[in-house]
């Protein structure tokens, strides 16, 4: 007893039941498993039907490019400032966002509108990851917003570019939409796809974006939830 007041006096709290330990022989760890899946944004499912995960939340640059609909990136930037992402727009269109930031609070639950070039800079950390979307039409000027550690950036663009090559090989991460048979084309020879992902990309449906990264191709339909459809409305590519 004079143990235990001990103890407490020292803040070091009661003394609780006591238990065996839980073991494991090195020779079990290959069995020992986890369910537990890749952390990020919920871009939509896969061809098997299993969540595609972006991170987009990371402590080293990240650069996306998104060829495609203003939706998706709607999407994927309500979907990110719901992981506790903050996410600044920057837009040509702000009217194009407005109702977003009016269903967030009003620009202070997560998501902030700015004019072409008007990107404060963004204190990005761990505690506070962001998402840049840069919003900006077919050629956007240089940022003056880059990524960096905890800040992403995704840059939207509604069609095939001549500045979308130079865009494409600073990106990480590519998105791929609904494009012509001529862009698919261009994309091919870019991004080394193969003769059937070419092929495919013209007959996209909406919704649907073939994600691409240096080893990796993965087609993703984003599947709105009910909160979204009401808010945003149904997929769509062309705005």
């Amino acid at each position: 007893m004079r143990r235990t007041v001990d103890r407490l006096r020292h803040g070091l709290g009661l003394i609780g039941p006591r238990h065996g330990r839980h073991g494991l022989p090195v020779q079990q760890l290959d069995a020992l498993a986890l369910p537990i899946g890749d952390d990020g944004v919920v871009a939509g499912v896969d061809a098997e039907g299993q969540p595609a995960v972006l991170g987009i939340n990371r402590p080293t640059p990240y650069d996306v490019v998104l060829i495609g609909g203003l939706w998706t990136a709607q999407v994927l930037a309500l979907r990110s400032a719901a992981t506790g992402a903050r996410v600044a727009v920057e837009t040509g269109r702000p009217q194009a966002w407005m109702q977003m930031v009016h269903a967030m609070g009003g620009g202070q639950n997560g998501l902030s509108v700015y004019d072409v070039g008007r990107v404060p800079p963004q204190g990005a950390s761990a505690g506070t990851p962001v998402l840049v979307v840069r919003d900006c039409g077919m050629r956007p000027p240089r940022g003056r917003v880059v990524s960096g550690p905890w800040q992403s950036v995704l840059t939207l663009l509604p069609y095939l570019s001549p500045v979308a090559p130079r865009l494409l090989r600073q990106a990480r991460l590519a998105g791929i939409q609904r494009v012509s048979p001529d862009e698919a084309a261009e994309l091919g020879r870019t991004m080394g796809l193969s003769r059937t992902e070419v092929e495919s990309l013209p007959a996209l449906p909406d919704g649907v974006t073939l994600w691409c990264t240096d080893r990796d191709r993965q087609y993703v339909l984003t599947q709105p939830t009910d909160a979204e459809i009401g808010l945003l409305g149904t997929p769509r590519r062309m705005d």
